[in-house]
């Protein structure tokens, strides 16, 4: 059975991702990559433009789909290599989290938040990720068709 994930990174990150049809998480390490499946619906979570620095984005940047093959390594930046999962990404418009977050089951505490996207690879359920799908202007139907 397929899974439903959140992964957070800076908005400038997930551009490179969408453009190269990639997902790396936790800075390229190989469990995070590994914890995804073929098939698997992964959206990304951007709190910032660009990591660190920049100005807030508190957007969802991406979404897509994982395809099939096993995680692989690629260089990150000179000198450093991460595991990443090859994704079909969709055509989709950024989704400001704000509107969502009292729709969103996996916010309990809605005053805090921010400590929900804290980690960098998280599960959520079908509902969660349908509502994000819906607010980014993707057919969730499209995550049913599972390869």
């Amino acid at each position: 059975m397929g899974g439903f994930w959140i992964g957070v990174a800076a908005a400038d990150h997930v551009a490179i991702a969408v453009r190269e049809s990639f997902a790396m998480f936790a800075h390229g390490r190989h469990d995070a990559a590994r914890k995804l499946q073929a098939g698997d619906g992964v959206v990304y979570y951007s709190p910032r433009a660009q990591m660190g620095a920049g100005a807030e984005c508190r957007k969802f940047t991406a979404i897509g789909q994982v395809a099939p093959g096993e995680p692989a390594e690629r260089l990150m930046v000179p000198g450093v290599h991460g595991w990443y999962r090859t994704v079909r990404w969709l055509d989709a418009r950024p989704a400001d989290v704000y509107p969502l977050l009292d729709t969103l089951t996996f916010v309990v505490n809605r005053q805090h938040w921010g400590m929900y996207f804290r980690k960098s690879l998280f599960r959520v359920g079908a509902q969660d990720f349908s509502r994000i799908a819906v607010a980014m202007g993707v057919d969730p139907q499209t995550f049913q068709e599972r390869s």
